[in-house]
This record gives C-alpha cells, structure tokens and sequence, in this order.
C-alpha cells in the first residue's frame, strides 16, 4: 500500500513516477502528465496538491498499459491521499 504523509514524499514520488515513465520510452506522458506537477513547489501546499491530482487523473486516463496494475493501484491510493487531504482542508475552514 502506498501511504505518503507529506508534500515532500508526494513530490519524490512524482518523481519517480516520471523518471519511470522516460525509462518506458512514455517520454510524453512523463512531460505532460507526471513531470508538470513536478514543476510546482512542495511547499506551495494547496496548489502542489491541486496539480499533483490532476497529473495523476490524466496519468490513469492516458497510460494505455504502461503501468502495471500494481503500479496503477499505487496512482489511486495517492490520489486517494490527495482527495483525503483536500476534504481535511475543507473541513478546517
């Protein structure tokens, strides 16, 4: 199971997710997808995280076989992190 409890480990994951992706020739889906959420600051929380889902929405949508279903349920846990994380912040207000 994949548990992140930060920004930081979200933004190395992403990482990884991307440099993964060059090394299976998915160059495009790493630029378009994975390493534009890269571009953005950890520590920019709210907007890090709106990016960060959405690269990985687009991920799921677009990958056509190049992750693993391992892989592919990693993608969803986080995202079910950042959806989590989302409503705690909503909740706050």
């Amino acid at each position: 199971m994949m548990q992140l409890s930060s920004n930081s480990e979200l933004f190395e994951y992403l990482r990884s997710l991307s440099k993964m992706l060059e090394e299976r020739q998915a160059t495009d889906l790493s630029e378009a997808v994975v390493a534009h959420a890269c571009r953005m600051s950890p520590f920019m929380s709210t907007e890090f995280l709106g990016e960060s889902r959405i690269a990985l929405k687009r991920l799921l949508k677009k990958e056509h076989g190049v992750l693993n279903s391992e892989e592919r349920h990693d993608v969803k846990e986080v995202l079910s992190q950042i959806d989590a994380a989302f409503d705690r912040k909503r909740y706050r207000k």
